[in-house]
């Protein structure tokens, strides 16, 4: 079994490069006219990013030569296309459902 501070350091060794490309995404996104009226504070900004992140697949690293080799893979276009459907797909989902008043 391992003991907590073992569990700590594996957990900040890991690294899901698919986090980092959603958030990248939702950023770049937000910025177009056609968001401009959509609510950008932190709960909603998490349910986006989470809505997304369920609907793709996790892309986990633990070296920099693992991360090398999955940037690479993002650059294929299909992914991204997946990606920017899924980001854009979790803007609307999430600004048409609000939870909160704006």
């Amino acid at each position: 079994m391992l003991r907590n501070e073992k569990l700590k350091s594996l957990k900040k060794s890991l690294n899901n490069l698919t986090e980092e490309v959603v958030l990248e995404m939702l950023d770049e996104m937000l910025q177009r006219e056609e968001f401009n009226d959509v609510c950008k504070d932190e709960d909603c900004l998490l349910d986006m990013a989470s809505y997304a992140l369920n609907r793709l697949p996790a892309k986990y690293v633990a070296t920099s030569k693992g991360e090398v080799f999955s940037k690479t893979e993002e650059l294929e276009q299909q992914h991204s296309v997946d990606v920017l459907s899924v980001v854009t797909r979790a803007i609307k989902v999430v600004s048409e459902n609000k939870h909160h008043n704006t």
